[in-house]
């Protein structure tokens, strides 16, 4: 029988951009798959799909040394500018290792924006748990922050 488990963790983060700014590395397809994209990774533009709605997709596949990575979201909440409440898997080779509920909130700090990322993940099988998760998260939001000071071309 394969092994589940549960586990949850938060990150926080404060970015030195406007709510207005952080919230479109959120909601703007293009500004997305520059941060959700790490450099140790390779995708084609076909291999991101983006519908940033209540009820909305977004799907993401690319390659790591680990193999290929698939990545299937679904938005249920979007409160513009203050929070997003999505669910996603994520499989390697083929095989689902997680599913998980997020909740992203964003909120005024001093000039800048705070924001908490929560998640709580079902581990199915072998899988990095959410250390893993965690680390995966952790240089995602510090590249939201390269992206928030980059120029993005047209």
């Amino acid at each position: 029988m394969t092994e589940i488990r549960h586990e949850s963790f938060t990150i926080t983060r404060t970015y030195a951009k406007c709510r207005a700014h952080v919230w479109s590395a959120w909601s703007d397809g293009r500004k997305k798959r520059s941060w959700m994209v790490g450099d140790h990774m390779t995708a084609s533009p076909s291999a991101f799909a983006f519908d940033f709605s209540v009820g909305g997709v977004e799907r993401h596949q690319f390659a790591s040394p680990m193999g290929k990575h698939e990545n299937h979201t679904t938005y249920f909440d979007i409160a513009a500018e203050e929070r997003i409440v999505f669910a996603y898997s994520m499989s390697l080779n083929g095989r689902v290792h997680s599913v998980s509920v997020a909740t992203v909130t964003f909120a005024d700090a001093g000039g800048g924006t705070r924001v908490e990322f929560s998640e709580q993940i079902t581990l199915i099988g072998e899988s990095d748990g959410s250390e893993g998760r965690k680390h995966g998260w952790t240089a995602l939001l510090e590249s939201v922050d390269r992206v928030l000071t980059a120029e993005l071309p047209a």
